[in-house]
């Protein structure tokens, strides 16, 4: 027993996964309820916890695998969003620069008519730049926050099928390690491999739009006319004359 402790020790300190450990199959808590398999025969004890104990491993590696991903895909797209927004910036920079150096032109007039005047213009228009300034700013700051928003939903997904991935695949692998050690023996086969592919993420791709192909048209072929030839015509023979024969004389 002592040798399947150091056993389940080890697996434990090889799974701290992030943000959540396994609740109600926890290795502790396995340890505990297996211990009395466990010394009715050490020996295949032993034996399930080699087949079963790689498994777990690949888990565990795969969770962490999968979880990094999805934070790593988060900060990707957040670096996106203010890659986006350096144009906006630039032209927000350069109107507030527009408007110090009106005021430092100011200020360096020594004519009392002359400075005062120039204040006067300048802050009038100073006043409308920075209204402009301020309005696409609230504009932006809204658009910026919800694609910021979409982004924590998108990784919250993300991780969460990885989490729900790590609970299933523990819970059913601490099931069959039971069962192997209950005297239902090893499988034949070899264990399976956990993918270490990233879990997959809601396509980023925007919606299909319609076909960009010209719309069907009518047939280009001449529609079928009517037959050219002459339509029958009424006889030309010349139509029956009266007799000219003198007509019969009384004798």
């Amino acid at each position: 027993f002592n040798k399947v402790c150091v056993l389940l020790l080890a697996l434990g300190l090889s799974q701290a996964v992030p943000h959540m450990l396994l609740p109600d199959v926890g290795l502790m808590q396995f340890m505990m309820r297996s211990r009395d398999l466990s010394q009715d025969n050490p020996t295949r004890s032993l034996s399930c916890f080699d087949y079963y104990l790689p498994q777990l491993n690949n888990i565990a590696d795969n969770y962490k695998t999968e979880y990094a991903a999805c934070l790593t895909a988060a900060k990707e797209a957040e670096a996106g969003i203010d890659d986006t927004t350096k144009e906006n910036r630039t032209r927000i920079d350069n109107a507030s620069d527009d408007a110090c150096k009106a005021l430092t032109t100011c200020s360096a007039l020594s004519g009392s008519i002359a400075y005062f005047e120039c204040y006067a213009e300048a802050g009038g228009d100073n006043a409308k730049t920075m209204y402009t300034i301020s309005a696409n700013s609230s504009e932006l700051l809204a658009q910026v926050r919800e694609e910021y928003r979409l982004i924590e939903i998108e990784q919250y997904s993300c991780t969460n099928k990885s989490e729900r991935a790590y609970v299933e695949n523990t819970a059913n692998t601490y099931e069959e390690l039971s069962k192997c050690l209950s005297g239902q023996g090893i499988p034949t086969n070899p264990p399976p491999t956990e993918s270490t592919a990233a879990p997959p993420t809601e396509s980023t791709e925007a919606p299909p739009t319609d076909s960009t192909a010209a719309p069907t048209t009518e047939s280009t072929a001449a529609p079928p006319t009517e037959s050219t030839a002459a339509p029958p015509t009424e006889s030309t023979a010349a139509p029956p004359t009266e007799s000219t024969a003198a007509p019969p004389t009384e004798s």
